[in-house]
């Protein structure tokens, strides 16, 4: 019983730190030929501090999208992986991947709103 009581607490506490932060889903179909994620749907973050992150939906993995982003990863602030391991190379620029501008610009309006 004790159990289920700290689960329902810590789930509590943790909706309520999501709560803080903007969220939005965005897909491919959307975006068409500029979208740069291996998956088709991902959710753009504006968390403390203006750091923009990119979400896993399926994993709730998180990537960081700007350099504020970077920094938090850096000083352990935030729990995340490369950019690079979910964007999609750019067929008419070998060697490179897609661009995120796009998306880093929706990201930001989320920090703004």
């Amino acid at each position: 019983m004790k159990s289920v009581i700290l689960g329902v607490v810590l789930l509590t506490m943790a909706t309520g730190a999501m709560a803080a932060d903007k969220l939005v889903n965005i897909t491919k179909f959307e975006y068409g030929k500029q979208w740069a994620f291996t998956k088709e749907e991902v959710t753009l973050q504006c968390r403390k501090g203006n750091a923009l992150f990119v979400l896993n939906n399926s994993t709730l993995m998180q990537y960081p999208l700007n350099d504020a982003a970077q920094v938090q990863v850096k000083t352990g602030q935030q729990r995340a992986q490369p950019l690079d391991v979910i964007l999609l190379d750019d067929i008419n620029n070998p060697g490179q991947k897609m661009s995120v501008e796009v998306f880093r610009a929706r990201a930001e309006k989320l920090c703004v709103d």
